[in-house]
């Protein structure tokens, strides 16, 4: 259950089938997100922050500053991956 991201929704007074709406998703679809049952990946994160106009870090709760965490992990790897495309050992 994502209870920070459901409570700054209802404190904005939008509802889950505007989400769905903006997420171009059945509303059904976007409950279970909500809810847990299916996992929001990292752009839906962002996309719902946006209509939200709050960072993802103030949504996101898996664990205290996960989300930063791992995009930090995605740089770093991408960074890796660039040096050795282009032949480079780091």
């Amino acid at each position: 259950m994502n209870k920070k991201l459901i409570a700054v929704r209802k404190a904005r007074k939008i509802t889950q089938a505007d989400i769905a709406t903006y997420l171009k998703i059945s509303q059904t679809q976007y409950q279970k997100r909500e809810t847990g049952k299916i996992k929001i990946s990292d752009q839906e994160w962002k996309d719902i922050a946006r209509l939200l106009d709050v960072s993802v870090e103030e949504i996101f709760e898996e664990y205290p500053n996960q989300y930063l965490v791992l995009q930090k992990k995605i740089e770093i790897l991408k960074l890796e991956l660039k040096a050795l495309s282009l032949g480079k050992n780091i």
